[in-house]
């Protein structure tokens, strides 16, 4: 919980951000794994958990269907980039050993 009738709390929560989905400026930026983030590593056996999104859903939020769906075009456009990076890194691979 964050004392958000104090100046510190009330700060805190201004300097939060949260979105829903992968917003503009971060839907271009490589993504990472934090191994020390991983919920197998992280949750002790037996201790109990939830999903923000079951969670809000849960409360009355209604867009889950639609964060659903643009995340699975998402994750389509992605493959689709994916495979035509690589096949661009193999077609620059094949002409750098020609050219060595």
């Amino acid at each position: 919980m964050v004392p958000h009738k104090t100046a510190r709390g009330a700060a805190a929560l201004e300097r939060l951000k949260c979105f829903e989905g992968v917003p503009p400026p971060y839907d271009r930026v490589k993504r990472l794994v934090v191994p020390d983030a991983l919920q197998v590593l992280r949750l002790q056996h037996g201790h109990r958990f939830c999903k923000l999104g079951a969670l809000a859903q849960s409360v009355g939020w209604k867009h889950q269907d639609a964060v659903a769906e643009l995340e699975a075009k998402r994750k389509t456009k992605a493959t689709a980039f994916y495979v035509a990076k690589k096949k661009s890194l193999a077609l620059k691979a094949k002409a750098a050993a020609q050219l060595a």
